[in-house]
Order: structure tokens, then C-alpha cells, then sequence
């Protein structure tokens, strides 16, 4: 009785560990780990971690590639060639891309995913993007929930600003209450409407 049970219990451990081996093999091919290398332009070589999107990626690195949507695979601005290293297009991406251009490299850099060393080719202005660290001088409303932001640029910055610019505003980590926001006195009876004071902006990262 004594060896029938242990048998069953090695067994059972023998059969746990296998699965245990084979899931982690699996996941070493599958998932993507480490450090990946990104050719950009044949001009620039970057070193980026595996597993974000593309848009991210270049963006971690000071590469501001164009995307009005954030990130939302909406704007189709974020469009970039990739050469070498960046999977089939998506679904999403299709709406986006006609077939010729899709042939030819054209992808939306933020549906791709970085999985493996790359190799792309960004529009020439990117590189001219500037990321500022700005501080609020004033964000009142001139409509119910719009809103006029003023920045301060940094001392000797300017921007050349045309019709049709706009810019992509990253916030700080933090956590504030709708209630604690100063909103004119005419605007209130909306904001009590949808009870927009009962809202939080929560940025944790």
C-alpha cells in the first residue's frame, strides 16, 4: 500500500515538473525578454527593452514620432516603414494602409510590437521634435468641458507653431479630485448635471 501511494506520488510530481519544463520552454521562445537593438534610418542604433510598442520605444529613446491619438491606433500619423523585424500587420493597422504601402514596409508604429531586433526608417522632421518640461500658468475654461491651457516654455524656447500643430502633453504621476479643480461659477450647473466633481485623474506612472 505504502509503495502504490509513493508511486503515485512521484508520478504525479514527475508529470507536474514535466509541464513545469515545458511551459517554460515555450515561454522563452514566446515571450519576449531582454534588450533588442532598433537600426533607425541607417543613421542611429538604439537599444531598447522587449515587449512595448514601437511608437514607446522611440519615444523612450527621444524619438518622437507623430500620433495625435496617443497611442489609439486611430490617427494613422505614427506611420513608419519598418524594413526588417516587425511581424505581419495587424487587422487594426489595415484600415489604415493600403495594400502597395503595407508591401513596402508602412506600419503604425504604435500596433507593433518590439519583439526582435529591427530595422526602420522614420520621416526626417521626427528628429527634430523637442520634448520640454513646461509648468502650468494658468488652464481655465471657456466652455463647459474645454479647457485653455497656457504652458511656460522653458527660458529661449519657442515654438513655430502652424494651423493645424498641436502637441502631446505627458503629466506627471498623481492623483486629483474633479472637486478641487477651480471651475467658473457658470459652468456648475453642468458639472452638478453629470456629476463631474465626483471624478479623479490618476496617473501613476
Amino acid at each position: 500500500m505504502a509503495i502504490s501511494i509513493f508511486l503515485g506520488v512521484a508520478a504525479f510530481t514527475g508529470v507536474v515538473t514535466a509541464l513545469v519544463y515545458v511551459i517554460l520552454a515555450a515561454r522563452s521562445k514566446l515571450v519576449s525578454s531582454g534588450n533588442v537593438t532598433i537600426v533607425v534610418n541607417d543613421q542611429k542604433e538604439i537599444s531598447v527593452p522587449a515587449g512595448g510598442k514601437l511608437l514607446g520605444a522611440l519615444a523612450d529613446e527621444g524619438i518622437f514620432v507623430s500620433s495625435a491619438c496617443g497611442g489609439g491606433g486611430t490617427c494613422a500619423q505614427c506611420k513608419v516603414n519598418v524594413l526588417d523585424g516587425g511581424g505581419e500587420i495587424l487587422a487594426t493597422e489595415k484600415a489604415h494602409i493600403n495594400k502597395k504601402a503595407a508591401r513596402e514596409g508602412c506600419r503604425l508604429s504604435c500596433q507593433v510590437a518590439v519583439k526582435q531586433d529591427m530595422k526602420i526608417d522614420v520621416p526626417p522632421e521626427v528628429f527634430e521634435t523637442k520634448k520640454w518640461r513646461c509648468k502650468v500658468r494658468s488652464n481655465r475654461n471657456v466652455a463647459t468641458f474645454i479647457k485653455e491651457l497656457v504652458l511656460e516654455l522653458p527660458e529661449g524656447e519657442d515654438v513655430g507653431f502652424e494651423a493645424g500643430g498641436y502637441i502631446q502633453i505627458e503629466a506627471p504621476p498623481h492623483r486629483l479630485h474633479y472637486r478641487d479643480f477651480e471651475i467658473e461659477e457658470e459652468y456648475h450647473e453642468d458639472w452638478d448635471k453629470f456629476n463631474v466633481w465626483d471624478n479623479e485623474s490618476i496617473v501613476t506612472e
